[in-house]
């Protein structure tokens, strides 16, 4: 009870200090969506928890959410993510084993801030601030495949991967070089960047390509929950474990 209580402290200090990164933060009040000149102010919609009744309000709901308060629904959406998928992986690789039927919460903390920070933030200033500068805001071939060869040759494995090994490193009470020590042994022996591509390169094709730029961050965390199970388990080997199943 004391690591959930950890946690959650931990996670609302963290989305604190989202709204103080935000460049303007938004009031509730911004939450309404702004009358144009050809609206009365009888049509403008207000949110509402019933919205969530009706799926057209809901999405609209959630379209200006993810669009007026970019930083807070990045964090939110992969930090929540990330928990999710590492809990599942936890559950799956504790199976019948009656001595891990508990949750580790440190694991599961360290990808909650791996989600929200790294996942939610850092990934939309990246890609829907810093790209558009270096490679331009177009969605012809030769741009989105810039971005993506960028992006996986360059940002995966130099910093979107090391990220999440010095993030769990340092819950652990590790040092960054046994964090660092872990992931090439993890990119060595456990096949880590040939998983990371497999999944990333169709995924990013379609971010660049097809996604729109405020949507961006919920389909990659679509997709990376699904990847963030796998990276769960394989940062969970033991890096003995890993060379021995690559020599067997």
């Amino acid at each position: 009870m004391k690591s959930f209580t950890s946690i959650s402290i931990a996670f609302s200090i963290a989305l604190s200090s989202v709204q103080a990164f935000q460049p303007s933060i938004v009031s509730r009040s911004a939450l309404r969506i702004r009358p144009t000149p050809k609206q009365s102010a009888s049509q403008v919609h207000s949110f509402s928890p019933f919205d969530f009744f009706d799926l057209s309000n809901a999405m609209s709901t959630l379209d200006s959410f993810y669009q007026t308060t970019p930083y807070e629904a990045a964090f939110t959406t992969c930090g929540i993510k990330a928990s999710a998928a590492d809990f599942l992986a936890q559950k799956r690789e504790s199976g019948d084993n009656k001595d891990k039927e508990k949750v580790e919460f440190e694991r599961n903390l360290a990808f909650i801030l791996y989600g929200g920070l790294y996942q939610g933030i850092a990934q939309y200033f990246i890609y829907n601030v810093m790209f558009p500068q270096w490679f331009g805001s177009g969605h012809d071939i030769i741009t989105v495949g810039t971005q993506v060869v960028f992006d996986l040759g360059i940002i995966s494995p130099f910093l979107c991967l090391p990220v999440a090994y010095l993030t769990k490193s340092t819950i652990y009470g590790n040092t960054p070089i046994e964090g660092m020590k872990k992931y090439v042994n993890d990119v060595r022996y456990q096949g880590l960047l040939l998983k990371y591509y497999k999944i990333w390169f169709p995924a990013q094709c379609l971010t660049f390509g097809v996604v729109p730029e405020h949507l961006r961050i919920v389909f990659i965390a679509c997709v990376s929950f699904f990847w963030l199970i796998l990276l769960s388990s394989i940062t969970a080997t033991p890096m003995e474990n890993a060379v021995n199943e690559e020599s067997s």
